[in-house]
């Protein structure tokens, strides 16, 4: 069990994850909700919470387009690592066989 204290509440968490790993994704979630606390006039802690975790889904979605498109070519990144596995493979076999 995890106590997190946030927005001034504060509740217990049980997870199967590190708490250092929690601990990070808090700072990070606490860093959004200080960057909302500096551009939008609210003191409602529900507000910030709610707006914070815009920003944290934001971030989310703008990463995984990223990664979409990581390719100069457009192929998305987890075909470019198949097609690397495939053509790593040929150029094993084909080295194999000139061996012969």
């Amino acid at each position: 069990m995890m106590r997190i204290e946030l927005l001034g509440a504060s509740f217990q968490i049980q997870s199967d994850e590190s708490p250092e790993y929690i601990e990070s994704l808090l700072d990070h979630f606490r860093s959004r909700i200080s960057q909302i606390e500096h551009t939008v006039a609210t003191g409602d802690p529900l507000k910030k919470a709610i707006l914070a975790a815009l920003l944290v889904t934001d971030e989310l979605f703008a990463e995984r387009e990223r990664d979409h498109h990581a390719d100069t070519a457009g192929i998305p990144r987890e075909d470019a690592a198949e097609i690397e596995r495939i053509t790593t493979r040929l150029l094993s076999r084909l080295e194999e066989t000139a061996e012969d």
